[in-house]
């Protein structure tokens, strides 16, 4: 024969007070979570759910059992399947956070223990709108439910599917039965409150204890800062009208029902016996504490969730003059087709609360007003990579030094030290971690679930950014600052460019891209005496595009003087429709070949020879950015060019001349 062996010893149950769930249409869940463990033959575990698209609705298999059990009932008052699914897939099983889920049914009516199919972590729901496929582990609890639910299936049926809010007839009686056994089994949970300086640990024996102090009073579960945890749920399930004892509204508290004060009395003294039974201990831990599945220790290993990841995560910085090609370097050579990107432009405006995060009014569904931490990109990106360790993530940051990139950054700026090798005493994150991890309680909360735990960039995440060289940038980037990045000067060459660009004419000049740009750079270099940061000032290969050099042979006139005499026709308002229509044709294609003169021109005008335009500018002729404009759009062919002195169109001619041999 056999003997048992010692008893199972459980983990201590963390009450988890200090997350802020929020589950409105607290008896249309757990409504239909019975609806699924009925239509399921009563099971041990069910996987109700399967992705679709951002959102998760109910699973194939699952949805036939319901269609199959409950039709005969909906169907007989004129409610269709499809009105039917669309009840089930709008519940808060499929709406609600994972850890809304589990304050509900772990920690109030312990129902069911609820996970994600691919046993992420349970914050992994914060950020953005996604939900994931979850799986339910269901209790004993649930039999203690079909005692009352088996003993007239088609009564307790048409309750659950009024719960989820189809017009459905009930009996009174049975709806009662059901309530009470839901109250009877969460008589265990435990809430929180805050009031003024001091937290009250409470259980709803305590409110039944205070009611009966004096019968015709309320007592007043409004947290003065914020509902959390199984507060705000409590608060729900008592607008919800769960408990046939109470009454409730957010404004005048919790009351006993007219009449049951004698009734409540008698219960409040079994449920204190019972609870003066329990040996359940609890950890009341102010703040979210580690989920299930999210990490475990194990020896020396701080984090054993982290053995799967990607390694090799780096900083890495890219530097050069505008155009020179840092951009389509990052697209080329650092993002690979199965990678996570995401992109965003530093400005002068642009803040630490932008970038990590900050404190903002959130209204809930039930209308309650609290104050949360609403991610920024690189929180929101630090947690996508968290709970998806083989996926390769990369946030580029375009522009960095145009805002200020310490002050952006704020304490995140440590994160920069990567770990670049494997020690003896090692901390077994993979190669690419943060090497030193900072106390971030809102980013903590957001990526792990845990306040306490140190914040690091995985390995799995990379950082690009791009900065312009030239001096026109607004901030500059401290030498501590840039240690931290993998530096890499771009250079301004087109070896790399497409031919069909570099040797693209400009409008109908014959000088083709290429050749216009070195030669103009070599003037600048030239010229590093009388300018600053000469070198810095050099156009990009790719400051242009293909479609700003291409010209539009339509500008033309096709008679003398066409296009100022259809000018003057149309402000005496005597066009013809054909003549309508050709100064549109001519105003369309000088839009197009104003596209070089407003973007180069310009820059060489306004920028890069700001201080010494006489160099390059025939500035004894043309004397503002207006007539050389002008001057290069009246003109045809080389002429154009006539606006620069006379070396520099000779440099173009023997740039011209050198390219052809």
């Amino acid at each position: 024969m056999l003997r048992p062996d010692n008893m199972i010893k459980y983990p201590e149950v963390d009450l988890k007070l200090g997350i802020k769930s929020s589950l409105p249409s607290v008896k249309a869940t757990l409504g239909l979570l019975m609806m699924f463990w009925r239509a399921s033959n009563n099971p041990d575990e069910l996987a109700y759910s399967k992705e679709a698209g951002n959102s998760i609705e109910v699973s194939d298999e699952l949805k036939t059992r319901l269609i199959q059990k409950y039709h005969p009932i909906y169907s007989s008052i004129g409610i269709s399947d499809e009105q039917f699914l669309e009840r089930v897939n709008n519940n808060q099983l499929f709406k609600s956070q994972l850890e809304s889920l589990i304050v509900a049914f772990e920690l109030i009516w312990r129902v069911a223990k609820i996970k994600f199919d691919n046993n992420m972590p349970a914050s992994s729901e914060r950020t953005g709108g996604k939900r994931y496929p979850k799986t339910l582990l269901f209790t004993k609890n649930m039999d203690i439910l079909d005692t009352v639910l088996s003993s007239d299936d088609e009564q307790y049926s048409k309750v659950l599917l009024s719960w989820i809010g189809l017009n459905i007839p009930i009996g009174s009686t049975f709806e009662a039965a059901l309530l009470h056994l839901l109250v009877y089994i969460s008589e265990e949970a435990v809430y929180k409150l805050t009031d003024g300086d001091q937290e009250i640990i409470f259980n709803m024996n305590s409110v039944y204890m205070k009611l009966l102090e004096e019968e015709d009073s309320a007592v007043d579960i409004n947290d003065r800062k914020e509902a959390k945890g199984s507060l705000r749920i409590l608060k729900s399930a008592l607008s919800d009208k769960l408990n046939p004892f109470l009454t409730y509204s957010n404004a005048n508290g919790v009351a006993i029902k007219d009449g049951l004060g004698d009734k409540l009395r008698a219960y409040q003294k079994r449920v204190d016996a019972s609870l003066s039974l329990s040996n359940t201990r609890y950890v009341l831990t102010p703040e979210v504490s580690e989920t299930e599945n999210m990490y475990v220790r194990e020896g020396s290993n701080e984090y054993t969730y982290e053995t799967s990841r990607v390694a090799g995560g780096r900083n890495i910085l890219l530097y050069g003059v505008p155009g020179s090609g840092k951009s389509w370097t990052i697209e080329h050579e650092y993002c690979k087709k199965d990678s996570n990107v995401e992109r965003l432009v530093f400005h002068p405006d642009y803040t630490y609360s932008d970038f990590i995060g900050q404190i903002l009014p959130d209204v809930s569904e039930d209308g309650q007003v609290s104050y949360k931490f609403t991610p920024g990109p690189f929180t929101t990106i630090l947690h996508d990579a968290y709970v998806n360790p083989q996926k390769e993530y990369i946030l580029i940051i375009e522009e960095i030094n145009r805002g200020n990139a310490p002050a952006i950054f704020g304490e995140v700026f440590q994160l920069l030290d990567r770990k670049v090798e494997i020690k003896d005493d090692d901390d077994e994150f993979p190669i690419g971690t943060s090497e030193y991890g900072i106390t971030n309680k809102n980013i903590a909360l957001e990526v792990y679930g845990d306040a306490r735990r140190k914040v690091r960039i995985p390995s799995n995440l990379s950082i690009i950014g791009t900065m312009n060289t030239s001096d026109q940038n607004v901030f500059t980037l401290d030498t501590a600052f840039q240690r931290r990045w993998e530096m890499r000067m771009i250079e301004n060459s087109f070896e790399r460019v497409d031919s069909n660009f570099a040797n693209a004419e400009i409008l109908d000049t014959t000088v083709t891209w290429k050749n216009f740009c070195v030669s103009i750079n070599d003037i600048i270099v030239g010229n590093n005496a009388r300018m600053t940061s000469a070198e810095d000032k050099r156009l990009g290969a790719y400051f242009v595009h293909l479609r700003d050099l291409k010209y539009n042979v339509a500008a033309e006139d096709r008679t003398e003087g066409e296009y100022e005499s259809l000018c003057e026709r149309e402000k005496e308002g005597i066009l013809t429709s054909e003549e309508e229509m050709r100064l549109v044709e001519i105003r369309d294609a000088m839009q197009q070949n104003r596209r070089f003169p407003e973007k180069v021109i310009k820059y060489l005008w306004d920028d890069a020879f700001k201080f010494s335009r006489e160099v390059i500018f025939e500035t004894n002729e043309y004397q503002s950015l207006e007539a050389v404009i002008r001057k290069f759009m009246q003109s045809r062919k080389f002429e154009r060019f006539v606006i620069f002195r006379q070396n520099v169109r000779d440099a173009f001619i023997n740039q011209n001349n050198t390219g052809q041999n």
